[in-house]
């Protein structure tokens, strides 16, 4: 009765748009005020709300948050959609290819697939209509594209699994370098796929000249997820503390190499960052108790039980995880998803015999699909609105880059050997 209560409320405050960090608290707290004993009082909620959030490798958060939204306002963004239009703005798919390209770089740096979205999709997604891609085309293209921002190192939705299962959060970034590739690839297909279904012309070549100063021009830039993930691999610095480093790194580029950040910008900076670090860890902190909830009726064990009696292979249980996964990423945002789900992920695996680092990688790109289809697809969201289209139409054209992006990732987690390739090479 208590665990119908607590799944029907929180399914009703969602339906009536409450925030699902409110959503997450009010159905919890109404649980244990109602179905609880009365020996575990009111005062665990709090407890559980500051404990939560006070996970030392949680505070990466803001600093890669931060890097993207320095990036942005300093104009960095466009020195990257620079330098991939200079390098492959002339292949089939043109200006496509340069948003795949320049979305791969900017995940390098913010850890996020929104900053990507505003920050190349304001670029790349009027070069796309000008080019010749209908507006729901080039909203799609750039969609897909940053997704690969919860993928790529460095991911925040990493560092949330991490922080929350124990698994080592600098395995999970190198771990996703080859989903990250694989993905790539798919979308730079289906990219070409569709530049010949609409006919869009091919860009003249750049001359060497032209790409060398491109690349010169971003030089500094691409210096950031090298001092980032270097610091990590080489053992200098923990992922928070290399967030920190980043942080440093870009804001001293910005104002000092580039000279593009005004104090006006620098205070829009630290708001945003505020705003997104703090819509992130609310809803950690009202996930804890929804957890310690879960935990206290036993949902992890049982759900381990009911699975693992009727699917005996590892293959098995990772497609119907990847399957379910795309569902809740499809309803749900991808870092609340994984605040919610990551103890019953890891007592339904735990017995199974996989690597909880190569669960980790596939339910973090299994949960990033959701940033790319409706109803709660908030890049799809961002670029609808970027191309002047509507997001039905969007939904529509992202079709053929959701449906190559799943095929891949259910190829990704029937060989765990690809994904743990790096990790196992470098120790992790």
């Amino acid at each position: 009765m208590g665990i119908t209560f607590l799944i029907v409320s929180f399914i009703v405050f969602l339906l009536l748009r409450v925030p699902i960090a409110f959503a997450l608290g009010l159905s919890s707290l109404g649980y244990i005020y109602w179905f609880m004993p009365a020996s575990i009082p009111l005062t665990v909620v709090p407890q559980l709300m500051t404990s939560g959030p006070g996970s030392f490798p949680l505070l990466a958060i803001p600093f890669f948050v931060m890097v993207g939204e320095l990036m942005n306002a300093s104009g960095i963004s466009q020195r990257l959609v620079d330098l991939a239009k200079a390098a492959v703005g002339h292949v089939v798919g043109g200006m496509g290819m340069v948003s795949l390209v320049s979305s791969t770089l900017m995940s390098s740096f913010s850890g996020s697939s929104v900053a990507n979205a505003v920050g190349t999709g304001s670029i790349t997604i009027p070069a796309m209509k000008k080019q010749g891609y209908p507006p729901q085309v080039a909203a799609a293209i750039e969609t897909s594209s940053s997704s690969l921002g919860t993928v790529i190192p460095p991911s925040i939705s990493m560092v949330v699994y991490g922080s929350l299962t124990g698994v080592s959060i600098g395995g999970l970034f190198v771990g996703g370098y080859v989903p990250g590739i694989v993905i790539i690839l798919g979308l730079a297909l289906v990219i070409r796929w569709v530049a010949r279904r609409h006919n869009v012309p091919v860009t003249d070549r750049q001359p060497l000249r032209s790409v060398g100063k491109a690349l010169i021009n971003a030089l500094g830039a691409i210096a950031i997820p090298v001092i980032i993930m270097g610091g990590i691999l080489l053992g200098f610095m923990t992922p928070t503390e290399a967030g920190a480093v980043g942080v440093g790194y870009t804001f001293l580029i910005a104002v000092l190499f580039y000279r593009s950040l005004s104090l006006r910008a620098i205070f829009h900076v630290f708001r945003r960052t505020a705003v997104t670090t703090g819509v992130i860890l609310a809803v950690i902190a009202t996930a804890s108790v929804f957890g310690y909830i879960l935990t206290y009726e036993r949902i992890p064990a049982m759900a381990a039980d009911a699975l693992l009696a009727n699917l005996s292979s590892g293959w098995a249980i990772m497609l119907v995880l990847v399957l379910l996964l795309i569902v809740i990423g499809s309803f749900m945002e991808t870092n609340a998803a994984i605040a919610i789900i990551a103890p019953v992920i890891v007592g339904v695996t735990a017995g199974s015999g996989l690597d909880p680092l190569f669960v980790g990688v596939i339910v973090v790109l299994s949960l990033s699909i959701g940033v790319a289809t409706p109803p709660v697809g908030v890049c799809l969201f961002v670029t609808s609105k970027l191309a002047g289209t509507t997001i039905e139409k969007t939904s529509v054209a992202v079709l053929p880059f959701v449906g190559v992006v799943v095929l891949l990732t259910l190829l990704l987690a029937l060989f765990p050997q690809l994904v743990l390739f790096l990790p196992n090479l470098l120790g992790y």
